[in-house]
């Protein structure tokens, strides 16, 4: 059959749901977007049957404002979508796909279009190693609402048994030193500082957030921010004396200071059981100190619980894979340290006019020479 195209979102829905949450972790930029997708608003949704029939083996989400989506394998499905695309006269910007699938339909598309191809990014696709079947008690992830001591463990939070997931590993994975701080669910009353950090962060990774201040609104209200708080810094080394462990400098009455947001993780809504970490951000001042590990440790306990942000969605869905996209360009090994396994890899294509060596300018000759001579002599003036 090939590309079956359309506006209508329940249709496709319908003949591609299933294969898009049959592989939730590898799709889980398309379930998001078709969750967010709204009737009428000039979206194009396809998807491909194979000659024989059967189930979809591909789909694509295409916002006239947005790089191309595409799900699938098969460079050559991609290659055969530029083609159904200029047919319809579909402008396309870009392209986010997985990394063979990209590359062919840029190379196909710049062929028909006569544009040029830019990398703008390459990501890798990760997604959480949790409990085997009949972990027992103490072995799942937390509330996910406890503090988080210097050693890793998490007070506060009442274990519980963990869920297994296929082709996951250990989990938890082995402690890692932990700063100390706790997890804290952004309210109405951060929504100035979330709105600044969004900013920050689209202004740091060249990411579109055409709202941050909707955006952060829009987070507060399901509860997908989510701030490490550490300990307030003294502002003098002698306003800490009173929490060193010696019993001469510790003062009865004194209060722990307070927690500053450190670190923000945002995640999606749930979808197939799956949440996705969709940003990670600690200000430049708080950067090199652990927070954004310790945030994504603690967040992930608190999502496969069920009892954290984002522990279910719509309808009550339980939580069963969180996915993460980081930058393959950056240090990478860091999740695979917390328990999570790399599912794909993606890139991002931006496409653009044609660029070539600059013109040659015209060659010049040697400057003609001025002439000269003895100077004039000026007329005498009289007195």
């Amino acid at each position: 059959m090939g590309w079956c195209t359309t506006f209508d979102l329940d249709r496709f829905t319908a003949a591609a749901g299933g294969y898009l949450r049959s592989r939730a972790a590898e799709n889980t930029l398309m379930l998001s977007a078709v969750q967010a997708a709204e009737p009428g608003s000039g979206w194009l949704f396809g998807w491909w049957e194979p000659p024989g029939g059967g189930e979809p083996r591909g789909v694509f989400l295409h916002d006239p404002l947005a790089p191309l989506l595409i799900s699938g394998l098969v460079p050559e499905m991609a290659a055969s979508l530029a083609a159904t695309l200029a047919k319809m006269g579909r402008p396309v910007l870009g392209v986010d796909a997985p990394t063979d699938a990209a590359d062919a339909f840029a190379a196909a598309w710049s062929q028909r279009a006569g544009t040029g191809v830019r990398a703008h990014r390459h990501c890798h696709v990760y997604r959480l190693a949790g409990p085997g079947p009949g972990a027992g008690p103490g072995t799942g992830a937390g509330t996910g609402t406890g503090t988080v001591t210097g050693s890793g463990t998490v007070t506060g939070a009442s274990p519980q048994a963990g869920r297994g997931l296929p082709g996951a590993g250990a989990w938890p994975p082995p402690q890692l030193p932990t700063p100390p701080g706790r997890l804290r669910v952004a309210a109405v009353g951060d929504q100035s500082l979330l709105t600044d950090w969004l900013t920050a962060f689209a202004n740091e990774t060249a990411e579109r957030i055409a709202s941050p201040r909707d955006l952060a609104a829009d987070l507060i209200s399901y509860g997908g921010a989510v701030f490490w708080e550490a300990p307030q810094r003294p502002a003098r080394p002698w306003d800490a004396a009173h929490l060193l462990p010696g019993a001469r400098h510790r003062d009865a009455n004194a209060r722990e200071p307070a927690g500053q947001p450190a670190a923000l993780a945002t995640l999606t809504r749930a979808v197939a059981g799956t949440v996705r970490i969709s940003m990670l951000y600690t200000p430049q001042e708080r950067r090199h100190s652990g927070y954004a590990s310790a945030l994504t440790m603690a967040v992930s306990r608190a999502a496969l619980s069920g009892n954290g942000p984002g522990g279910t969605g719509p309808g009550g869905d339980c939580v069963n894979e969180i996915v993460m996209i980081t930058d393959r360009n950056r240090q990478n090994s860091w999740p695979t340290r917390l328990g999570y396994q790399l599912v794909s890899e993606r890139a991002v294509l931006r496409f653009g006019p044609l660029t070539g060596p600059l013109p040659q300018l015209r060659r010049t000759g040697p400057m003609p020479r001025l002439p000269t001579g003895p100077l004039p002599r000026l007329p005498r003036l009289r007195g």
